[in-house]
Parts: structure tokens; sequence; C-alpha cells
């Protein structure tokens, strides 16, 4: 009994330094996240212009398939495509032509080439038939940014970040 050594036993948990590490090491990706989570006006601006650029694209296609010319009206608030039929203009709301609205609320959005203009008529850009039409340019503006959504008149439609 007396003759036995007692066994020295680590101390269990963990020591001060090593809690603070992982507080400073939770901390920072925290931070990292909260500022990456932070929507930039910017970007959502470049992403609503390349969700147009994708939908202009299905419209056109829609035009191809369907031998009927649809039409793109957007606004401040919005898009919206029309369908051409033998009454006039029927505005789609099936799937994914279906009206919208920008993620952030647009300044401006303007079409700068290629629309028709008719007096007290909203703009619209019109795709026909043909899988060439002519060139165009659509403006969105934000917050002081500015993409434009353009086409050659080709199939392919692209974005564009401007200087202001």
């Amino acid at each position: 009994m007396f003759g036995q050594s007692r066994r020295h036993q680590p101390p269990r948990g963990f020591t001060l330094l090593e809690l603070l590490v992982v507080v400073v090491i939770i901390g920072i990706v925290l931070a990292v996240v909260a500022v990456n989570a932070t929507p930039n006006p910017r970007s959502q601006l470049v992403d609503d212009a390349q969700k147009l650029a994708r939908l202009i694209e299905l419209a056109q296609e829609e035009a191809q398939l369907t031998s009927r010319p649809v039409a793109w009206e957007g606004d401040a608030q919005g898009w919206r495509f029309y369908e051409s039929t033998p009454n006039g203009w029927r505005l789609l709301t099936r799937d994914v032509l279906a009206p919208g609205h920008w993620r952030q609320g647009m300044d401006n959005v303007q079409i700068v080439a290629g629309a028709a203009a008719v007096p007290g008529a909203p703009q619209r850009l019109v795709f026909g038939r043909e899988a060439i039409g002519l060139p165009w340019r659509v403006a969105l503006t934000s917050q002081g940014s500015r993409v434009d959504v353009v086409s050659d008149g080709g199939p392919r439609v692209l974005t564009e970040m401007q200087t202001q």
C-alpha cells in the first residue's frame, strides 16, 4: 500500500489557450460568411441581366418553335413576354416566360437599340420566326451601375458591364 506509486494522470479537458484559438477561428469563419452573405447590388444587377439574357434566348426559341412572334417588355419593376395571336398580343403566363420581377428595383430599363418605336406604346423587343434578326441592346441601370443585355441578331444573347 505504501510502496505503490501513484500514477500521474494527465489533466482532462482543453486549456484556455486552445479554447481561445477555437473561438478566434469561429469568429473569422462567421465574418467571412457574413460578408459573402450580404447581397451586393452590383452582383444582383449582373445576375438579373444574365437571367434576362437566358429568358430572351428561350423567347427566341419559343417564337421559332411555335412560328409566332414573341415580344419582351421591361420596366423598373420587372418584365413580361407576349405572344402574337390573331387577336393581338397575349401576355404569356405559363412556365418560364411568365411575368417576373427584378431581384432589386431598377432605376431604368431601356431598349437603346433595336426596338420598334410606336408613339404612346411601351418599348418592346419582338422576336420573329427567323433564327437571325436585327441587333438590339437593352440597358439595365440600378444604383449607379449599368449592365447591357445585347444581341447581334443571332440566337446568342450576352451581357456587358458598362462603366459610368
